[in-house]
């Protein structure tokens, strides 16, 4: 796995959000979550674009599952997980499950808007 500059401080959002452990699915979605600050069109064609990117990235595995582990982990969120601290990030409060791009979208335009990336 390559190095992710900004591994801390995005696992310390995602853990605010009550997603904890180092599962693979983890690992993806910081790595998603970077790979989208450092190029938001990324967001434009998730499933071929980001996820194919995330893939790409660690190795050893497709962007069909990348999605599958992503989605797996935004239904985490959804049912365990502090959507108070979501719906606070998200500066709307949301009533439907998001999809994983548009979870992925909230976090980094959540970190960005407070620059809580270290490479800013």
């Amino acid at each position: 796995m390559k190095y992710l500059k900004n591994l801390k401080a995005i696992e310390h959002v995602l853990h605010t959000l009550g997603l904890l452990g180092s599962s693979v699915a983890m690992r993806q979605m910081v790595c998603a979550i970077e790979l989208a600050h450092e190029d938001p069109s990324l967001l434009l064609s998730v499933t071929k674009g980001l996820y194919s990117k995330v893939a790409e990235h660690l190795g050893d595995t497709n962007h069909t599952a990348v999605e599958r582990n992503l989605r797996a982990l935004r239904d985490r969120l959804w049912t365990k997980g502090d959507m108070d601290r979501y719906r606070e990030m998200a500066t709307y409060n949301v009533q439907l499950k998001p999809t994983t791009g548009e979870m992925i979208d909230t976090v980094r335009f959540y970190m960005e808007y407070n620059d809580l990336f270290p490479d800013c």
